[in-house]
């Protein structure tokens, strides 16, 4: 090999490893608070499913001091992260390790989540959208025509007329919205970067939550579909 095909080969040579040399393979990690997450659902549809008319006019609403019994510092959270995913990120010149205090070791972690679903607008309009036809989904699940179901969404179990249909469509829509501002709020409060993968990666979480919120609230006789998908009367 002639000495100026070497260095071109050597030169190729750097040219693909310098950039594979700027990525690496980090885990991220996402804390899914379970209970706290259940405790600003609950919060929330306290607060929002009113109409307006009930709703106190104020800009700033007070957070809820944590619930009696074992106060919150005093919770034991695992060490680790509960969900984590593995992802390529482009590395600068230098790798800056940032060591802060947890988000879920600060205070009144529930109060933090609902503060941050505040902030939403679709997400509170939502609640309030639920509020409005409360009544009406209420009647469904008494008659059976609609079920809880185990991600959080209503789902069909009888036939349905054409204004029974928009309430379910509708109401299965905020639903989604309602989800969808929780999984985001549970990723900036793990101060991760607001992408639609660090969100989905938390969805099925959120969704689950808010479901068994629902089977909770849920008065007896109505349909619940449980985790394994079957389904029985509360």
């Amino acid at each position: 090999m002639s000495r100026i095909t070497k260095m071109a080969f050597q030169l190729l040579i750097l040219i693909v490893l310098i950039p594979l040399s700027s990525c690496a393979i980090v885990t991220v990690n996402i804390y899914f608070p379970a209970e706290e997450v259940r405790e600003a659902y609950k919060s929330l549809e306290e607060e929002l499913l009113k109409s307006p008319e009930e709703t106190p006019k104020q800009e700033n609403v007070p957070e809820k001091e944590a619930p009696k019994g074992q106060p919150q510092s005093l919770r034991k959270y695992p060490d680790k992260p509960q969900l984590e995913s593995r992802r390529i990120i482009v590395l600068k010149r230098r790798f800056d390790l940032a060591i802060s205090t947890p988000a879920w070791a600060q205070g009144n972690l529930a109060a933090q989540i609902t503060s941050e679903i505040r902030k939403m607008p679709e997400v509170v309009q939502a609640f309030r959208n639920r509020g409005k036809r409360l009544a009406s989904i209420t009647n469904l699940l008494s008659q059976g025509k609609v079920g809880e179901g185990n991600m959080g969404l209503l789902v069909k179990r009888g036939n349905l007329t054409e204004q029974e249909t928009a309430d379910f469509t509708a109401e299965n829509s905020d639903r989604q919205v309602i989800i969808k501002g929780m999984a985001s709020a549970i990723v900036k409060i793990n101060k991760l970067e607001m992408t639609s993968e660090n969100v989905n990666r938390v969805l099925p979480q959120a969704a689950e939550q808010f479901a068994e919120v629902r089977k909770e609230e849920a008065k007896p006789g109505w349909d619940i579909q449980l985790p394994n998908g079957s389904w029985q009367k509360k």
